[in-house]
């Protein structure tokens, strides 16, 4: 049986390596599944405007980037590039939704937050304001959750914070 750490390591490196995967031209981490790093990416929102100048990019209105058994829907999406390499992924709304079937199929992971943010040079997601990330009947929720791929670290809940706790749910067997 996998432990409750093992277990929340791996809902957030699956979440972690996915939107890496979605968001960079770089080449895909082990963590996603192969079938997903294979497959092309469709962003679709009902507005996109790139400033060249700033290296932005933002997608508006019901935004939903697919790849693969990755999807990731929010109310916005912005991709901050330097050089043509993106720097900094940030999705806002009401929630962001991301789901994705983990490798070697399973239950899907699906998580939730009002925003996340990806930085594909340190590896490092993290999901902000009323994260929940939920896979079977485990269910982690923070109002921060961040997942350090380097370095293999996962984290729930702020230092900075007394009043705000991470609860965890452990369903029973059936």
């Amino acid at each position: 049986m996998m432990s409750h750490r093992m277990f929340f390591v791996r809902v957030i490196r699956v979440f972690a390596a996915g939107l890496m995967a979605l968001v960079t031209v770089l080449p895909p981490p082990a963590a996603a599944l192969d079938s997903d790093s294979k497959e092309p990416i469709y962003i679709e929102a009902d507005r996109a405007t790139y400033d060249e100048s700033t290296g932005e990019t933002v997608y508006v209105g019901n935004v939903q980037a697919t790849q693969g058994s990755l999807v990731v829907n929010s109310d916005q999406m912005t991709v901050f590039q330097k050089e043509g390499v993106t720097d900094k992924v940030v999705a806002i709304g009401k929630p962001v939704r991301l789901k994705q079937t983990p490798e070697g199929g399973g239950e899907d992971i699906n998580g939730t937050s009002a925003r996340a943010e990806y930085f594909p040079e340190q590896n490092l997601l993290i999901m902000l304001d009323k994260a929940v990330v939920i896979q079977g009947k485990i269910t982690t929720e923070s109002d921060r959750i961040e997942y350090d791929s380097a370095k293999g670290v996962a984290r729930a809940g702020s230092a900075n914070s007394n009043t705000k706790r991470v609860r965890v749910t452990i369903q029973p067997k059936e």
